[in-house]
């Protein structure tokens, strides 16, 4: 009887596993172009068509597998309200009626909902593992069902956040695993690429030298720079960082004689000059020479390097994993030797799996490796680099100079508008009590009332503009203090801020300020640009550098280009070698991780 109930209810998955086939398929078919055309209206239907189907199938596997299986979804948003103008409001947007708003709020809980994703993956899955089992497994079908049952259950069961943290994690493993490999993947696909740039430069050389048409050679060693200038890019996916090591442009000079001048040499004509200061930029800058050997000796070494991870991953999985799922389900008729490893199919499945995870794992050591050949002949050399290093720090000072010329102009300004004018206005009251007092004391004593109070006023002035120069609590305190302060003054106000991690010690003085200052703006950016309801601060020093990492949940698309604060946020940190690095995809979440190098003192008072 048990194993009756069990092929039954195995027939009724594999009805359930077609309905959320199609479903899926739905799915995917409108947010497409809600997605990629723009068509939002087209999201949220589908997907909460599907909560009702998966809330069915849920109390389902519940009923099956004997345990309550809660909605994990999170509550709806509640209807919008209007304003004291009678406007309705979604993060900078006002409108005159509720609809639009009452939309995005939806659109934003559907979309923003983690349930969402694991409701998306499980009707993607669900359907291969029952195919998968329930066919195979009709002769143990009760262990089958409850499986697959059990499976769906702790699928699309709520998370506590310790599981849900640990599943991140290895989401984020394995996407940094398979990002390892494309990357890998995409850089072996550029050798064919470099061959063909490597012989048009070769025939330019050819046709410079051998037939005189000497254009062409500062062609033949500069139409190739912005693959260097992608590779350079592209070894930061293993953390390695190269500047452009090319010397400045050569730009001809206009004498007062009106010839122009190119070093030593006068030119009449301003092409001619033109086409000398190039051919000299480029013939004499090292970093055009090196390019070219890179160009020639790297499609070798990048075959060497990333063919083995990435031709173990293809091969295990299109010539041995593959011809065994088409066989198995399919029933395909292969030739003998294809997809088999020894004439035996299943020991090709093993190989191939072996060969797909080999492949994968090996990408990252190798991506590293790769780098660091690209640094060896792309990176600045000695000379470049102490160029380089000369030019930062004469933008870093004119930064420095035109940042504190405009903080003097800054606190000179609120001087003047706030603090000084309520202390003129002290004095002038101070000399109207001198006469009342002996006339018209009552006048007097409410004089002397509206005197305290504008001192007051005057006093709390100087300290939010003390605070804002160098707050008190970053002397007194430290960083790490300091931030937590800050983040308590906003608690409760705009977002939730949470600050972790300690520091060891007290960096200097001014890095203390940057850092702390730099956070500031990025807290303000978050919550008012980005409309964040929680804010993360981490706090390390590892290795010589002061990393502050900010994250919000906001809606990201936070760009230095646009301004909103980042620009001023390189200068100050710029002024001390420091670096922002800022991830920020439309959507969210933001990552802005701040690196200062520094050496810690031994701290002076810390809370614990």
């Amino acid at each position: 009887m048990t194993w009756l109930r069990g092929v039954q209810r195995s027939a009724v998955l594999l009805g359930v596993a077609v309905v959320v086939l199609v479903q899926f398929a739905l799915t995917v078919v409108m947010m497409g172009p809600g997605v990629l055309l723009g068509l939002v209206f087209l999201i949220p239907p589908p997907i909460q068509h599907g909560r009702r189907l998966t809330n069915r199938w849920r109390a389902m596997f519940a009923a099956w597998t004997g345990r309550a299986v809660p909605e994990p979804y999170q509550p709806p948003p509640a209807p919008p309200q209007p304003d004291a103008d009678g406007l309705y409001r979604h993060d900078t947007t006002l409108y005159k009626s509720p609809r639009f708003p009452a939309f995005f709020h939806r659109l934003d809980w559907v979309m923003k909902d983690p349930a969402t994703k694991r409701d998306l993956t499980w009707q993607l899955w669900f359907p291969v593992v029952v195919l998968a089992l329930v066919p195979v497994g009709l002769v143990v079908a009760p262990w089958t069902v409850r499986l697959v049952a059990s499976w769906s259950a702790w699928m699309l069961a709520p998370m506590d956040p310790a599981r849900a943290a640990r599943r991140q994690r290895r989401g984020e493993r394995t996407q940094r695993v398979l990002l390892d490999w494309g990357r890998a993947a995409l850089l072996l696909c550029c050798a064919p690429l470099e061959v063909l740039l490597l012989a048009f430069s070769m025939a330019c050389f050819s046709l410079g030298f051998g037939l005189g048409l000497v254009f062409l050679i500062p062609l033949a060693v500069m139409h190739y720079r912005w693959l260097a200038d992608l590779r350079r890019h592209a070894a930061g996916w293993a953390g390695a960082r190269i500047e452009r090591p090319y010397t400045p442009e050569l730009v001809p000079q206009r004498r007062p004689d009106g010839l122009l001048q190119v070093r030593n040499t006068l030119y009449k004509t301003e092409a001619w000059a033109t086409f000398n200061a190039r051919w000299l930029w480029t013939w004499h800058d090292v970093a055009s020479w090196r390019d070219l050997v890179w160009l020639a000796a790297d499609p070798v070494v990048t075959v060497a390097l990333l063919g083995p991870p990435v031709a173990a991953a293809v091969y295990g999985a299109f010539g041995l994993v593959l011809p065994w799922v088409w066989t198995t389900a399919f029933g395909a008729d292969w030739s003998a030797w294809y997809g088999a490893a020894a004439g035996n199919r299943t020991a090709g499945l093993v190989l191939g799996v072996a060969l797909v995870a080999a492949g994968l794992l090996l990408a990252r050591s190798q991506l590293i490796a790769h780098a660091w050949w690209t640094s060896l002949l792309l990176r600045p050399t000695r000379e470049a680099a102490l160029r380089l290093r000369v030019e930062q720090l004469t933008r870093s000072r004119a930064d420095a100079v035109d940042a504190q010329a405009a903080e003097v102009r800054r606190i000179e300004r609120d001087l003047h508008d706030g603090a000084q004018a309520r202390l003129i206005a002290v004095g002038l009251t101070l000399g109207a009590i001198e006469r009342l007092m002996d006339t018209d004391p009552a006048a007097a004593r409410k004089l002397v009332a509206q005197t305290k109070e504008t001192a007051e006023a005057a006093l709390r002035e100087l300290r939010d503009l003390v605070r804002g120069i160098h707050p008190p609590v970053l002397s007194e305190r430290g960083l790490a203090d300091a931030i937590r302060a800050l983040a308590l003054d906003l608690d409760d106000v705009t977002a939730d801020v949470t600050v972790t991690g300690r520091l060891a010690g007290r960096p200097p003085a001014p890095v203390e300020s940057a850092a702390y200052f730099a956070v500031s703006e990025l807290i303000a950016n978050a919550t008012r640009h980005g409309g964040a309801g929680k804010v993360t601060i981490d706090l390390r020093h590892e290795n010589g550098l002061l990393r502050v990492t900010v994250y919000d949940d906001g809606r990201g698309g936070a760009d230095p280009s646009r301004g909103t604060g980042l620009r001023g946020i390189e200068r100050r940190l710029g002024t001390f070698d420091g670096t922002l690095t800022l991830s920020s995809p439309p959507g969210g979440p933001t990552v802005a991780t701040l690196e200062l190098p520094c050496v810690l003192s031994s701290p002076k008072t810390s809370t614990s």
